[in-house]
Order: C-alpha cells, then sequence, then structure tokens
C-alpha cells in the first residue's frame, strides 16, 4: 500500500470512535485496489501502535499485584477497554493459569461487519488479536491471548477469549 492509502486508514481508524462502519467502508475501497488481507494488516499495525502508545501513558498507573492474569485481565478489559462486569460479559473460568471471558458488550467492529457483510472471524482474526497479544506481552511476556473463534460474534451470543501465563519464561 502507498504512503497515502496508510495515512487514510490511519486517519479513519483514529476517527472511528464508536462507530467503525466508515473505517471498514476504506478498509473494503482499498481492498478493490489492494488485497483485503493487505489493507487488513495496515489496520492491524494502526491498532498495534494505539495500543502501544495506551500502554506507554497508563503503564504507572496499573496495579502490580503479583498476578500477572489478573493484571493482565483488568489492564486489557477493565483500564483499555472499559468493560465491567456483570454488564459486558462474564468470566467462565479462572485457574492459576488461565481466564476465560465471555462478552456481550456493545461491539463498533461487530456493528460494522455486520452492516457491511464482512467476516467478524476474518477482521478479529487479522486486525485484532495480535495487538491483544503485543499489549498482553508489555504487561508480562509470560501472557498468551487467544480467542475461541467457534464462539464468536454473530454466530455465538458473546465472544469467547482466553488468557494464559505461560509457566516458564519464553525462550528458556
Amino acid at each position: 500500500m502507498n504512503e497515502a492509502d496508510r495515512r487514510l486508514i490511519q486517519e479513519q481508524y483514529e476517527a472511528s470512535r464508536g462507530d467503525s462502519t466508515g473505517l471498514f467502508e476504506t478498509v473494503l475501497a482499498l481492498a478493490r485496489e489492494y488485497s483485503l488481507d493487505e489493507v487488513l494488516a495496515c489496520l492491524e499495525e494502526c491498532v498495534v501502535a494505539r495500543r502501544i502508545a495506551w500502554y506507554e501513558r497508563n503503564a504507572c498507573s496499573f496495579p502490580h499485584s503479583g498476578d500477572a492474569l489478573m493484571d493482565g485481565y483488568q489492564a486489557f478489559y477493565e483500564h483499555y477497554l472499559g468493560l465491567s462486569l456483570p454488564e459486558d460479559g462474564e468470566i467462565v473460568e479462572v485457574t492459576p493459569g488461565r481466564i476465560v471471558t465471555r462478552w456481550w458488550n456493545r461491539c463498533p467492529t461487530l456493528e460494522a461487519c455486520q452492516k457491511l457483510g464482512l467476516d467478524t472471524i476474518r477482521v478479529c482474526r487479522q486486525v485484532y488479536h495480535r495487538p491483544v497479544q503485543v499489549l498482553l506481552e508489555r504487561i508480562d511476556p509470560r501472557l498468551r491471548f487467544d480467542r475461541n473463534y467457534a464462539s464468536l460474534r454473530p454466530n455465538a451470543p458473546y465472544c469467547e477469549e482466553i488468557i494464559e501465563l505461560e509457566s516458564r519464561q519464553p525462550g528458556r
């Protein structure tokens, strides 16, 4: 993609607070010139950059409880996304190494995908999966994010997401 189109995606992403329809209309328009995969990869980079910048601005304000799983959960879901239980979702499993959540909160990406006929599995996997992982690794490099793509809206009543804690440091 050329730099002007990358900037356009960045500008649309920054302007999409609360309504992602215009952003994904731009994604689809650019996908006629480039591949959809290429445009979604560009958007993914914008999401990663925003999450890293947010973490760097806010890292000092996070509680560091010593429980990496709960710290990652609270930083991402409560502080970054502003979600709360039980209004927006539920925790369905908690072990020392894993938290499984189900979310039914309002989601601008879901709404835009439904309006425009985009596959939420593809969009969430290609655009929003890695940015969560990048953010969690900054909180603790042992944290791993996953999403149950078989339980993803609108094909399920909720989006199921998992944060796991590796029992050892990566690379050892």
